[in-house]
Order: structure tokens, then C-alpha cells, then sequence
């Protein structure tokens, strides 16, 4: 697509986007697998990137005998007990501070859940930011189902097609586009090599996604 999208709403995904979790969730499901005497692969790695856990289930069970409850609270507690020191993607976290002083809406869409995410959020100083946050338990489908878009988009009450969603995996911008939004992608190290054909554009940082739009 040439034309600059025209859009009411900027709508971010979290992981990947926001905060630089993809190496911490690799290394906490890296740990918590070893406890169980299983060695994770690069393609186990790049299966998990963008699900939810609840998603990435069965696909472990049908390798390994584990319980995976355990296996999840042992995760959970790798995962967050190094929370507060997960790094920002600082052009994004500018982004939305510019956003925000335009009264521009935004919102964030996430399949991570909510205490967590608003804890990450407050911590960071932007949780007040978002005019709409939706989470794993707002939806009964995740992505790449449309689903989380389109309740977003009904929360903002802005039509799907005047929304903009910036991803940096394969299954959040299938759920954008599903949902009928522009999507951009920014990728990154874990998800650079994964199929981004759909995408409205593809960028480097936050600090492209202004020059490619046109508020409406």
C-alpha cells in the first residue's frame, strides 16, 4: 500500500512492541522446561513467540509428559520476578507520550493478562496513557483471531477501519488484519524472520509510524 493510512486511532500490541519481553519469556520457558529435564528448541522458541501460554499448551503436551500447571507457575515466577527490569522500546514509549498530548485515542491489545500488564504499565508511567486496554481475559478467542481488534475497536467506538494497530509478530497482524485495521509491523530480533506479507507497511521503530499516517 502507497497511501498513507488515514486513521483515528493507534491501537499497540504490548509484548514486543512496547516492552522487550521476548527474550525473558524464551528464558523463562527455557528454565521452567529444564526443570522437567526437557531442553527447549529454537523451534519451540519461535512457536511460543506471540501465543499465550493457554495457546502454546497443547503443542508441549503432544511432546512431553508434564504437568502443566506446575510447569506454569514455576514460568510465572521466572517471568516475573525480573518484571520490573524488562527493557522499553523507548521510540515506541515516546510515540505514545506524542499521542497522548495530541489526545489522539490509543489503545493497547494484548494476550498477556491483565494484573501483569498493568502492573508493567504503571511501572513504566504510561498505564494512564491508554483510552482502552484490552487482555487474555476481556476475549474468548486470541490471536491471530480477530477477535481482540475488533472488542477494541468497540471500546474506542471507532470503526476497525479507522485503526491502526502496530505488531511485531505474525498472528498479531493476521488479528488486525482480520479485524479490517491497517497494521503495521516492527519486528524484532525474535521475530524478524517470520512472514510479515500482509502487513499495511513494514518499520524499524515508533519513530516511523507518524511520518506513514494521516490523523483524520
Amino acid at each position: 500500500m502507497n497511501n498513507k493510512p488515514n486513521i483515528k486511532a493507534i491501537i499497540f500490541d504490548r509484548d514486543g512492541v512496547i516492552i522487550n519481553t521476548e527474550g525473558l519469556v524464551a528464558s523463562s520457558v527455557t528454565q521452567a522446561f529444564k526443570h522437567f529435564g526437557y531442553t527447549v528448541t529454537k523451534e519451540d522458541l519461535n512457536y511460543i513467540i506471540g501465543r499465550s501460554a493457554d495457546k502454546y499448551k497443547d503443542y508441549f503436551l503432544s511432546k512431553h509428559n508434564f504437568d502443566f500447571e506446575e510447569y506454569r507457575k514455576l514460568q510465572k515466577e521466572m517471568f516475573t520476578k525480573d518484571i520490573n527490569n524488562i527493557p522499553v522500546f523507548h521510540k515506541t514509549i515516546e510515540l505514545i507520550k506524542e499521542l497522548y498530548s495530541r489526545n489522539i485515542p490509543i489503545a493497547l491489545t494484548t494476550s498477556a493478562g491483565k494484573e501483569t500488564t498493568k502492573d508493567i504499565l504503571t511501572h513504566i508511567g504510561i498505564y494512564n496513557m491508554f483510552n482502552v486496554i484490552v487482555t487474555k481475559e476481556d476475549c474468548l478467542n486470541h490471536k491471530p483471531d480477530p477477535e481482540p481488534y475488533l472488542l477494541t475497536a468497540k471500546k474506542l467506538n471507532i470503526e476497525p477501519k479507522d485503526c491502526l494497530v502496530l505488531e511485531d509478530s505474525e498472528l498479531g497482524v493476521q488479528s488486525a488484519i482480520s479485524a479490517g485495521m491497517y497494521c503495521f509491523a516492527i519486528p524484532n530480533e525474535y521475530t524478524q524472520h517470520q512472514n510479515f506479507n500482509i502487513a499495511t507497511k513494514i518499520l524499524n521503530s515508533g519513530e516511523d509510524v507518524l511520518p506513514n499516517i494521516i490523523i483524520k
